[in-house]
C-alpha cells in the first residue's frame, strides 16, 4: 500500500469561543463585588463549579446561587515556563487548585507567590481582577 502524502497548513487558526452567560451572569455581578459565588442544583443539592446553567448530575436547569467564600486550601498546583501563544506576554506563571470548605476545587492562576514558596495545604484566597479589556477574572493568592 503506498504512504499516503501528509498535507501540512501554515496557516493561522483562529479560535472563537461564544460562551451563553446569561444563566450565569450573577457569577459575574457577584465578583465584581468581591463576593465568589457558584451554582447549586435546586433539584439534587449538587455544588458546581464553574456555575453551570444545568446540573451535570440531573439535567436539571434550576439552580440557586451559593457563597463560596474567599478562603480556600492549595490542593495542588504547576508552573508554567512555556506559555501558549495566547500568553505570549505573559511571564511563566502558577496555574493552581484550590479547595473550598464543602470540597468544591477551583482552578486559577496563582498570583504573588515564587514557585519555592507554593506548597500543597497552603491557605489561599480569592481576588477579583479586571484585564485591560474590563473583563472580570479571578485569582488565587496566599492568605
Amino acid at each position: 500500500m503506498p504512504d499516503q502524502p501528509v498535507l501540512h497548513s501554515r496557516r493561522s487558526l483562529t479560535l472563537r469561543f461564544d460562551i451563553p452567560i446569561s444563566k450565569t451572569q450573577e457569577f459575574w455581578a457577584a465578583l465584581k463585588e468581591g463576593r465568589f459565588v457558584t451554582t447549586k442544583c435546586a433539584r439534587c443539592g449538587k455544588v458546581t463549579f464553574p456555575p453551570q446553567a444545568d446540573c451535570p448530575n440531573c439535567m436539571a436547569s434550576e439552580f440557586t446561587w451559593t457563597e463560596l467564600g474567599r478562603e480556600a486550601t492549595l490542593v495542588t498546583f504547576t508552573y508554567v515556563q512555556i506559555t501558549p501563544a495566547s500568553f505570549v506576554d505573559s511571564d511563566p506563571y502558577i496555574i493552581a487548585i484550590g479547595e473550598f470548605p464543602g470540597g468544591t476545587k477551583v482552578l486559577a492562576w496563582l498570583e504573588g507567590t515564587k514557585l519555592e514558596e507554593a506548597k500543597p495545604g497552603m491557605k489561599l484566597r480569592v481576588e477579583a481582577r479586571s484585564s485591560k479589556e474590563g473583563s472580570p477574572y479571578y485569582v488565587f493568592v496566599a492568605a
